[in-house]
């Protein structure tokens, strides 16, 4: 299985805390990318890496960003908490 990402080196990734979900907690990962006047977005939730909405990116793309998400997981996950020490402590 080899696909490749569009634009690649344009996609932005941004990601939520630690959030509550219906089986434990779960992080948000939205992929954003700009081009021609259009704006690509893919939202996926770990740990499932299931697609919750997306637009612009092909069937190939989301399975790019799954297994990207498969492979940084665990760093996604230690930032994520970081945001939620972060907002406590701020409250």
């Amino acid at each position: 299985m080899d696909f490749d990402i569009k634009n690649a080196d344009k996609i932005v990734m941004t990601h939520t805390g630690l959030l509550p979900g219906k089986r434990g907690k779960v992080i948000h990962v939205c992929f954003e990318r700009k081009h021609d006047n259009r704006r690509d977005y893919a939202e996926l939730i770990l740990p499932s890496r299931n697609v919750v909405r997306a637009e612009g990116f092909d069937e190939g793309e989301l399975a790019q960003l799954r297994l990207y998400l498969k492979g940084q997981e665990r760093q996604i996950v230690k930032e994520a908490k970081q945001i939620n020490h972060d907002l406590i402590f701020k409250l």
